[in-house]
């Protein structure tokens, strides 16, 4: 049996109580990380709320893989989100993500396998991560129902920027509850060309709040006025600026693939 696996039924006894205790990671204890505030059915909905629990390490039970990214030098992202069937939050699909990151060494899942992964709580460039994380397979343990692209509304709702006229960016009301989520976007304008290289920006109209595009997984060739039917991705925060302080958020869309955008 290996590690994740010897920890599954610790993590549901944990859920249950209200706390999560799990044994051990290696030579080291994970942390306590869930005390008297435990407030979500599960802990990524809980990680995605309680961004004082950084630095915690934390074993996560069953999750759907949405997007993988393998880089140079082995190192390996993934978007984890809370499976439908095992939701108990009345906003899901609101705060049901998150970013891991690791090394490739133990495998690249696909897109739709349910994982168990375990790693410590951390902030990169503005998105919460599990960083030096591990992922085990965990087969039939989602519940059977798949995630489905959400659809937030609007770009303005999930913008990069939904306030031109206002100095840094203002990010959509929706952008941080939906960050590291599936999303989908229907009816939008390519507003930039991108000569075939780097982000581009999207929005309900040619002009006006904008959500950018980014290549991060899949680089695609925009040009302006372009019309897209609908556009599929999981909405990433990527903060690059740290003046002014704190620094401008950044919210990003990140296709997997070319069937994620399907033009007229």
């Amino acid at each position: 049996m290996n590690v994740l696996s010897n920890r599954r039924s610790v993590f549901r006894s944990g859920i249950l109580a209200g706390l999560l205790l799990v044994s051990t990671c290696g030579a080291a204890e994970l942390d306590i990380v869930f005390a008297g505030d435990f407030d979500n059915g599960q802990p990524i909905q809980w990680v995605r709320r309680h961004p004082r629990a950084g630095g915690a390490s934390i074993a996560l039970g069953p999750a759907y893989v949405t997007a993988t990214r393998l880089a140079g030098g082995g190192n390996l992202t993934i978007y984890l989100q809370v499976p439908p069937a095992l939701n108990t939050n009345a906003d899901y699909p609101r705060w049901s993500a998150l970013k891991w990151f690791g090394s490739a060494s133990g495998g690249v899942p696909a897109i739709g396998d349910c994982v168990d992964s375990e790693g410590f709580i951390a902030l990169f460039n503005g998105a919460t991560e599990l960083a030096s994380a591990v992922w085990a397979a965990a087969p039939g343990e989602c519940g059977g129902a798949p995630i489905t692209p959400a659809v937030p509304g609007p770009v303005e709702s999930i913008a990069t920027d939904a306030d031109l006229m206002t100095a840094d960016n203002q990010p959509g009301a929706s952008a941080e509850p939906f960050e590291s989520v599936l999303v989908r976007l229907d009816s939008v304008t390519v507003q930039t060309s991108n000569g075939g290289n780097g982000p581009f920006k999207i929005g309900d109209t040619l002009s006006g709040p904008y959500l950018s595009v980014a290549g991060f997984i899949y680089q695609y060739t925009a040009v302006q006025n372009t019309a897209i039917t609908s556009i599929t991705g999981v909405l990433d925060e990527f903060d690059i600026s740290h003046d002014p302080d704190p620094p401008t958020k950044v919210y990003q869309l990140l296709p997997r693939g070319p069937a994620d955008i399907v033009t007229n």
